[in-house]
């Protein structure tokens, strides 16, 4: 089913009355519109409040029923998520309309306030409620948080495993307990093989066995990581010494003096 058709049919099942004799534009006109205003909005990237693409979207949204679904499209790719009701009411929209699961492509966990690192007890939360819900979801982004031993259980962060299509994971300012619960979640995460740590500390100080290493390392071919503590680095050294990807084999991992992790290979940041 392509996207007018999705649009028409949740319209219509929902019973939405347009009224008689109201002049309106052809739904596939409107959706031209939309798009090519969210042409200017790049999902990959950090999107700031204010930007004009994402303003005038907003605003689109507003017009009327059938385009608030059409801005779904781009409005929805990338979810934020910094508490429980968050979470809440994204379960309860996709329960209303189950035909949008597969619009949401990114998901960020981010503590309650920007910029300030907090506890991130959705996590869990969006394991258990959201796993095999969010079909399209590729990447998953834990961002201002604090992650402590016990904030978010083992089994919900194994719920992760039904999102079989993410394959990136980026971990920016955050503060861990244990090296552990970063490696469990790459475990859980079967096609992941990106993974970015920018701003990662963590309290356990003593280095990383072998045996806490994740089952799928080898799959991985894209590390990231700048400003990490030391037990994170020695993890991401490992993984890389474990992989057994072509473009590993043989390289070194190291940190430069500007905490930019690389191969040796590679052009430093510096």
């Amino acid at each position: 089913m392509d996207r007018v058709e999705l649009i028409r049919a949740a319209s219509t099942s929902e019973g939405i009355s347009h009224g008689p004799s109201i002049p309106r534009l052809p739904v596939e006109v409107c959706e031209r519109i939309v798009d090519h205003v969210a042409m200017g909005l790049n999902i990959q990237y950090r999107i700031i409040k204010g930007e004009p693409h994402l303003t005038t979207l907003t605003s689109c949204a507003l017009v009327c029923q059938d385009w608030y679904f059409l801005t779904w499209y781009h409005l929805r790719q990338r979810i934020h998520l910094r508490d429980r009701k968050d979470v809440l009411s994204l379960s309860k929209t996709l329960r209303a309309k189950p035909r949008l699961r597969e619009v949401i492509q990114q998901v960020i966990i981010l503590g309650a306030s920007p910029g300030e690192r907090q506890p991130i007890r959705h996590l869990g939360t969006f394991a258990a409620m959201l796993a095999g819900k969010v079909p399209m979801l590729w990447r998953i982004t834990i961002e201002d948080a604090e992650w402590t031993i016990g904030l978010v259980r083992r089994e919900d962060i194994g719920f992760l495993g039904v999102l079989s299509y993410i394959n990136t994971v980026r971990i920016s300012n955050v503060t861990l307990s244990s090296v552990a619960q970063l490696s469990h979640l790459v475990s859980a995460l079967p096609r992941l093989r990106k993974i970015w740590c920018i701003y990662v500390d963590c309290v356990q100080k003593q280095r990383v066995s072998p045996a806490s290493l994740p089952l799928n390392c080898a799959n991985l071919d894209d590390l990231q990581v700048r400003r990490v503590a030391p037990a994170v680095e020695d993890l991401f050294v490992q993984i890389s010494r474990a992989s057994r990807k072509p473009d590993f084999a043989g390289r070194e991992f190291h940190i430069c003096r500007n905490g930019c992790a690389q191969y040796r290979s590679q052009t430093c940041c510096s």
